[in-house]
């Protein structure tokens, strides 16, 4: 992964804040589903071919030595001894034939030219290694100190970027927790004014209901003192015209 896909990713694990894993049960429910991601992940030819390792990928190739060794590693051959015929001082095989007694000779002048030369390597080593020694020793120890030096600041680093995000966290957490109480008196004021706004809205319901049922009434009411009003009157129309009458009969007579 390059540094363009580790800018891309957005990292909002908070463990010094989160600690939901140590609830009842939580940890060893985690446990279990690694334990079963672990058993899902490939192994040997199958994992390589999941990491998009090339097939045809071809080890040393710049060491034809190294090459044919990884070959035979491969194909499960055992190891090639060394020869030691080189080494050795056979007799010629035909005692009676100058080229074998020449081959014998310069063997001969070979194994001795190199018993010189090896003799002349333990004079320089016995005479130059213990400085050399000394001095490749002292050369790694000051590496080793390097190196020491090197893991000591990058666990103070550590040590300093751990305590720069514990305290980072911890305020953060702070933040959220006064974010989320703040959330919940908000969540509950809503709650307050949608149960007020839904009392209202009943209340006002009924009073609709109440109005129409006093329109009713009061509709019912004008049209029952119409009809006693057109009684009334029909009543007294009756009334003039008996009158009417009895004053004609008596104007009669």
């Amino acid at each position: 992964m390059d540094s363009a896909d580790h800018s891309e990713v957005i990292i909002d694990s908070l463990p010094y804040i989160d600690r939901e894993i140590d609830y009842g049960g939580v940890r060893a429910k985690v446990d279990k589903l690694v334990e079963q991601e672990m058993r899902r992940r490939p192994t040997g030819s199958k994992r390589d071919q999941a990491l998009n390792f090339p097939s045809n990928f071809e080890f040393f190739k710049d060491s034809p030595i190294l090459s044919t060794e990884y070959q035979r590693v491969q194909q499960g051959k055992p190891i090639i001894e060394m020869d030691t015929n080189r080494y050795k001082l056979p007799d010629p095989e035909d005692k009676t034939d100058l080229e074998s007694w020449k081959k014998a000779v310069d063997n001969s002048k070979s194994q001795l030219n190199h018993q010189n030369l090896r003799s002349y390597n333990l004079e320089l080593l016995q005479k130059y290694g213990a400085n050399a020694w000394r001095v490749h020793n002292f050369q790694l120890e000051h590496e080793l100190q390097q190196y020491q030096k090197t893991l000591e600041e990058y666990k103070q680093n550590i040590l300093e970027l751990n305590k720069q995000r514990k305290s980072e966290q911890l305020q953060a957490g702070s933040q959220i927790e006064n974010l989320e109480l703040k959330w919940t008196e908000i969540i509950g004021k809503t709650l307050q004014v949608e149960v007020a706004c839904a009392s209202l809205e009943t209340e006002i319901q009924q009073l609709k209901q109440y109005e129409q049922q006093l329109i009713t009434q009061s509709e019912s009411t004008k049209q029952s003192s119409q009809i006693q009003k057109t009684q009334m009157d029909d009543q007294k129309q009756i009334e003039n015209e008996n009158e009417t009458e009895k004053s004609e009969n008596e104007t009669s007579e």
